[in-house]
């Protein structure tokens, strides 16, 4: 019994060890030392429809999706009784002035428009001489809009969101109103420059990007590119006082838009800057040194062909829209440039008119806003 009973013992001890026996240790799962993008898309099916008619001005386009979009502006019907509307709708099919409210409700003239998958802010000014800033906030799901006027001088020219619910919007004099939080409500504050900031862009709410220019009857024209990070203000360049300034650029470069991008992994920082010379610049984190590359050492042909970068979209730093004067319109794939040529705009080089920005859904299809001749404007859209 005895014998019977250690045979029993000596079994289910080596039973339970065989069934506790820890599994061999794996090796830790490989983090990614880099940040990896996949080339942006350049084959598109087109389509183009004239939204504006002479006299108007359009604020860009903002898409929820492929079938739910608002373009915002000074939109002119084109026909009697030539009425004037604050924005049209795209809902799959048509362009209509069914934008969800009344141009008392949206409450004033659009210069940009940017938002996220729900909600969506235009900004401008409101009618009234001198013009006062003014915007208007659009929440998709509720369908409503809620506007916004300040009394403040001058005119909201851009505006900028993380997507997570952090709006920035800046204007004429170095005005700035910024929101934190979709309920929230606008708060002022005053760049420490007199200039006019005609694009904003950002990392996140805590490290944002200027571009202002201010033209002075006795000195001409002047830019400057400044830096908001956690509250603090930093001048990192200025054609007006060089002293100091930061980024490797001339006056004779003539800047004309921003657009940033940080990898997180690596914590590395790519900042450009486009013009009469387009540049990359490159840096890590919160740092202040750069490196420069011109933009047509990578292909941009540009400068070469006597144009200058109107505009700069940037999705990924292997994804970035390039708008040229003259309809030289550059998209980079992280590979070459190449010039996309879009059924319905000028391609003779000569014809001249207002590029806006570009717009993605998540779809991947793109709205892309251009002006055909003295204030008429059409919407592409490209199906990929």
């Amino acid at each position: 019994m005895k014998k019977q009973l250690l045979a029993f013992v000596v079994i289910s001890f080596v039973l339970f060890n065989i069934g506790c026996k820890k599994p061999p240790t794996q090796p830790p799962d490989e983090k990614p030392t880099n940040c990896t993008y996949l080339a942006g898309n350049r084959n598109y099916t087109w389509r183009m429809d004239t939204v504006a008619w002479f006299p108007s001005t359009l604020g860009g386009v903002w898409a929820f999706s492929d079938s739910d979009a608002y373009v915002m502006g000074y939109i002119g019907e084109g026909k009697t009784p030539w009425r004037i509307f604050a924005g049209k709708h795209w809902d799959g099919t048509q362009w209509t002035t069914n934008i969800n409210g009344t141009d008392e409700e949206v409450g004033h003239v659009a210069n940009d428009v940017t938002g996220d998958d729900h909600f969506m802010v235009s900004v401008g000014n409101w009618y009234i001489n001198p013009p006062k800033p003014a915007l208007g906030e659009f929440d998709n799901r509720t369908k409503k809009w809620k506007h916004y006027q300040f009394q403040t001088t001058g005119e909201l020219r851009s505006v900028w969101t993380d997507g997570k619910g952090y709006f920035i919007t800046a204007g004429d004099n170095g005005m700035v109103y910024t929101k934190d939080d979709y309920t929230a409500e606008w708060v002022y504050q005053k760049a420490p420059t007199e200039f006019s900031f005609y694009s904003v862009t950002g990392i996140d709410k805590n490290e944002i990007y200027f571009w202002a220019y201010s033209h002075f009857a006795s000195g001409g024209e002047h830019r400057q590119i400044w830096k908001l990070n956690d509250g603090s203000w930093i001048k990192m360049f200025d054609t007006q006082d060089t002293i100091g300034k930061i980024f490797d650029l001339a006056k004779t470069d003539l800047s004309n838009d921003i657009a940033v991008y940080k990898c997180d992994i690596t914590d590395s920082l790519k900042i450009y800057i486009v013009g009469w010379e387009s540049y990359l610049f490159e840096g890590k984190g919160l740092g202040l040194s750069f490196r420069r590359t011109n933009l047509s050492d990578q292909g941009l042909p540009l400068r070469s062909n006597g144009r200058e970068a109107g505009g700069i979209t940037l999705f990924t730093p292997n994804d970035i829209w390039i708008q040229g004067s003259r309809y030289n319109n550059y998209h980079w794939n992280g590979k070459d440039f190449q010039q996309m040529i879009i059924p319905g705009l000028p391609i003779d080089d000569n014809a001249f008119g207002v590029q806006l920005k570009v717009r993605k859904t998540s779809g991947g299809k793109v709205f892309y806003t251009s002006e055909v001749s003295s204030q008429v404007y059409v919407v592409l859209q490209g199906v990929p």
